[in-house]
């Protein structure tokens, strides 16, 4: 397949890729912390307004989840890389707190998860995206240097907009296990996930258990562990706050993190670690050199 934000790199025809100290594998967390809106339609198409059972359960990742889950991270000692709507920064600004005071790394993405990119004329797209920054520019500690888009939404003109806006890397194609550079200068993807991403797990399958996704995580880490060996691997952890957020979840998340963390061939970091990693070795051609 070809793209025209990237060219096409075949894995196995690629130098080798390292990590700091020896690591072979990159480990990140990318928790998702989204505002959705009162007034917009959210799981069921042209439903009710309000929708108690949508918005609720989504709130609840803002006021109860997200704190089981920080718990968790701190027991654990793994920094997030927080992928944060620029609503968050004004509605709940006690969770932004918590994030700066943990050094967490920050991703931008968008206003709201109820407003996708898709559909946006270029006007409209670069007057979004200038509120958004500012929001995120007068509550963070520095610009985030990531983006993924409401929804792993974006516009043809998306990428060069960020890119004039400061910003050296994308999650939303989830094309590979190893970071690459985009046609866009100074602009690389960073692997993300929509394979072990909580929210399409669940969503996709309903009946799904603690006990599944952990079992499903843990198959998706040994395998690039062993891959690891010959080349280095990403792997991304997508969590949402709502749904990894909920008791009946969590010590699955507590135990497969405890045991990813502790593997001494895996490199705990986080996506803007990866991105600068990458960008200083890696990125001045199309393939690792």
């Amino acid at each position: 397949m070809t793209h025209p934000l990237y060219p096409y790199s075949p894995m196995v025809s690629r130098p080798k890729l390292e990590f700091p100290d020896g690591k072979r594998l990159a480990f990140y967390i990318g928790l998702n912390i989204e505002h959705f809106r009162t007034d917009v339609p959210l799981d069921r198409a042209n439903g009710p307004l309000p929708d108690p059972l949508s918005f609720g359960w989504r709130d609840y990742g803002n006021r109860a989840g997200i704190w089981r889950m920080i718990d968790v991270f701190d027991k654990v000692g793994i920094r997030a890389s927080a992928i944060v709507n620029s609503d968050v920064c004004t509605r709940y600004p006690e969770i932004i707190q918590a994030g700066v005071e943990r050094d967490w790394a920050w991703v931008a993405h968008g206003q709201t998860n109820s407003t996708f990119m898709t559909g946006m004329t270029p006007e409209e797209e670069e007057q979004h995206l200038k509120e958004m920054f500012a929001t995120l520019d007068a509550t963070l500690p520095a610009r985030p240097k990531g983006w993924l888009g409401p929804g792993l939404t974006e516009t043809y003109d998306t990428p060069g907009l960020l890119a004039e806006a400061g910003l050296t890397y994308l999650l939303d194609w989830c094309a590979d296990d190893q970071p690459f550079p985009l046609n866009v200068p100074g602009l690389i993807s960073v692997p993300y996930s929509v394979d072990v991403n909580d929210f399409l797990m669940y969503v996709t399958n309903p009946g799904l258990t603690g006990p599944d996704f952990e079992r499903v995580v843990f198959d998706q880490f040994e395998v690039l562990l062993e891959e690891s060996a010959t080349t280095g691997k990403v792997m991304a952890l997508p969590l949402h706050t709502f749904i990894m957020g909920q008791p009946h979840r969590s010590k699955y998340l507590a135990r497969l993190l405890k045991t990813i963390t502790s593997t001494p061939e895996v490199w705990v970091c986080t996506s803007d670690d990866i991105a600068e990693h990458y960008l200083a070795g890696y990125a001045g051609s199309s393939e690792p050199a």
